[in-house]
């Protein structure tokens, strides 16, 4: 069915993406001592996850090596630093006196992030390390006319601890902050209690008097995110799912999505959280580590300096569940090397305690794995992943409460994670959704759209969909939600097929149909590749337009340049008035240009509501290929996703 060379070249990339990471020398190691013979012939044979993750610590030779590595398995994380807190806070009160913008506020999130906990280090700031970034950070948001995020920094600060010389100036802030959002109210009480406190000192107590008679107007960032509902409601055994979708299972083809009646072009189908999402560790800096909103005035976990949270809220959440056992092993894990897949696993178990995750040990497993596949070599490296993300868990205190467990070799219960762990790496591989986020110039969203990754999911409805060379939805994320939206119609019964990368339009279908094969493992059939369709590059634009039967029972097509103006069908025997039916196609390609002039325009709802009509027109009177068609749907696919994760920057000049 592949090449398996360059199969298993991809299926080791989605255990580990860092060439400098040290699992794959681990598992090598172990697959030399091991020997080809009893890779295949023993370890090749056995047909369970509960065998092949108990066989590595009972063959003496792999046990030796299994033990020695994973008894190194230790915390290794990025700590706080005063020093260089501190430093990071002088160099934003340099940059002040010259004027704030946002290196400085860059520059101010690094030394709260780097701040430790307060009294930890007396040496420096007298322990007020994290107190002071924080005050610093707030006088930057200030000056920025971002006061509602500058008050949660004054209110975190005073929390922490300020002097009494400071309290008075943070009340003052306090009070430009509320005028700033609107509340006036609160804003005369924070300028009473500054006056209070400052009482008998003549001149501030003046420049709050001025303060007072000031107008200050907050500068907020437009969300313009937009979470719509399923069209028509939702479906009875599928709730994140419209009730226009219908879940069939063939033995071939597994569960995949059909349409239970009529399918609109702009119809939602699908609007579902994730049961578990990672972030890429590339977007640490820039994204929250939960929610994976773009960061502006951050919070850290208040023991590693790694990762950073959009509000407090974020952290807590993180705190109470996944990050406590991830917090001390997150440079280790990414040190290792492996993929953000492999993360995933991990976090499937951290989120939940181990009594949750021992009763999912005992659900049913329905995700695809492909087990009857996978080559005995692969089988082994995914086992050894499986025994250092459980050698991490051991280490972390997931298991035993409040120690660590030092012995190597796992007990039932851990044995239990483990081949739960095994079972995540496998079906991950097939499962799995990375999130996108639109990163566009502020000049014109449209024109310098580019797709970035920043994050893989799992969505149980969004998996079930199977997929297509010529896509009949396309999704986009808000948040970490994903959205699944009709891009063309679908009649009762059609298959409803997603792209998991190799769209007809961009790759030839050789290209295609060896990616899809080495990385997802099966051929595609769909109507594209039987076709052979031609790609935007190789007479896409070239293919005459065709029309279609009028009699929806009828396969016909017509040629779109006709000598007579009525035929007869040479199938259904249906007199057609071709004419008429060119003038439609006519009439679709202007409503095409009408709507990229909304785009250029950047009007996207306006060109979404023609788009939206204008392919199902075409659809009524012709059948694809046809390349205006294709361009109108990557128009509306571009945007849809404008209401989604979009982050605007303006460029460097």
């Amino acid at each position: 069915m592949f090449d398996k060379d360059y199969f298993l070249r991809c299926s080791e990339k989605t255990l580990q993406t860092n060439d400098k990471g040290f699992f794959l020398q681990f598992a090598d190691h172990v697959a030399e001592v091991a020997g080809s013979n009893w890779i295949k012939n023993v370890f090749g044979k056995l047909q369970t996850d509960r065998e092949r993750i108990r066989i590595i610590y009972q063959y003496k030779p792999v046990k030796e090596i299994v033990c020695e590595t994973l008894s190194h398995v230790q915390e290794i994380y990025r700590k706080k630093n005063a020093e260089i807190s501190q430093k990071r806070r002088k160099e934003v009160e340099k940059l002040i006196t010259k004027g704030t913008d946002l290196k400085t506020l860059v520059l101010a999130c690094q030394s709260v992030l780097r701040a430790p906990p307060t009294g930890e280090t007396h040496t420096i700031d007298d322990g007020f390390t994290l107190s002071l970034s924080y005050w610093t950070r707030a006088t930057v948001l200030i000056d920025l006319k971002k006061y509602s995020l500058a008050l949660l920094d004054i209110q975190a600060a005073l929390k922490e601890g300020l002097s009494e010389e400071l309290k008075s100036e943070a009340y003052f802030k306090m009070g430009i902050c509320y005028k700033g959002k609107g509340e006036l109210a609160k804003s005369n009480i924070s300028f009473n209690l500054a006056e209070k406190l400052l009482e008998g000192n003549f001149h501030k107590l003046k420049k709050i008097e001025e303060y007072k008679l000031r107008n200050f107007k907050e500068v907020l960032e437009i969300d313009r995110r937009v979470c719509p509902s399923v069209t028509d409601g939702p479906h009875t055994e599928f709730p994140k799912a419209s009730k226009k979708i219908h879940v069939k299972c063939q033995k071939d083809q597994g569960r995949f999505v059909v349409a239970n009646e009529n399918i609109k072009t702009g119809d939602t189908l699908v609007v579902e959280e994730p049961i578990t999402a990672c972030l890429l560790p590339d977007c640490f800096a820039t994204h929250c580590h939960h929610c994976f909103d773009r960061l502006v005035s951050p919070v850290g976990c208040f023991d590693c300096a790694s990762i950073a949270f959009c509000k407090a809220e974020c952290r807590d959440a993180a705190l109470k569940s996944y990050h406590k056992y991830e917090c001390h092993f997150s440079d280790l894990l990414i040190g290792s090397g492996m993929s953000i897949l492999c993360h995933s696993a991990l976090r499937m178990v951290t989120q939940w305690s181990l009594k949750e995750t021992l009763s999912k040990y005992k659900d049913s497993r329905t995700f695809c794995t492909h087990s009857h596949l996978r080559p005995a070599e692969d089988f082994l490296q995914r086992t050894l992943m499986a025994a250092f993300l459980l050698r991490c868990l051991q280490k972390s205190n997931y298991f035993l409460d409040g120690e660590a467990n030092e012995d190597v070799i796992p007990n039932e219960e851990e044995f239990q994670v483990g081949e739960l762990l095994l079972y995540y790496l496998q079906m991950l591989q097939f499962n799995a959704h990375e999130i996108y986020e639109t990163k566009c110039e502020a000049e014109h969203r449209f024109k310098t759209a580019k797709s970035g990754y920043i994050g893989i999911a799992i969505y149980p409805t969004a998996a079930l969909f199977n997929h297509d060379c010529y896509p009949a939805v396309t999704r986009h994320f808000v948040g970490k939600k994903i959205i699944i939206t009709a891009v063309r119609p679908l009649n009762t019964g059609e298959l409803i097929g997603e792209n998991y990368g190799p769209i007809f339009t961009r790759k030839p279908l050789l290209s295609r149909q060896r990616t899809l094969s080495a990385r997802y493992w099966f051929k595609c059939k769909c109507e594209a590749c039987q076709n052979d369709w031609p790609s935007y590059d190789n007479g896409l634009k070239d293919i005459n337009r065709r029309l279609r039967c009028p009699n929806n029972s009828c396969t016909n097509m017509f040629t779109a340049n006709p000598t007579k103006e009525k035929v007869t069908c040479p199938k259904c025997k249906k007199v057609v008035n071709l004419v008429d039916y060119l003038a439609q196609i006519n009439d679709v390609e202007a409503q095409y240009q009408t709507a990229f002039a909304a785009v250029d325009s950047q009007e996207p709802e306006k060109a979404i509501r023609i788009l939206c009509e204008a392919i199902d027109n075409y659809h009524k009177v012709s059948r694809p290929p046809h390349y205006e068609t294709q361009v109108a749907q990557e128009i509306l696919r571009a945007c849809l996703a404008d209401f989604g994760n979009v982050y605007n920057y303006v460029a460097k000049k």
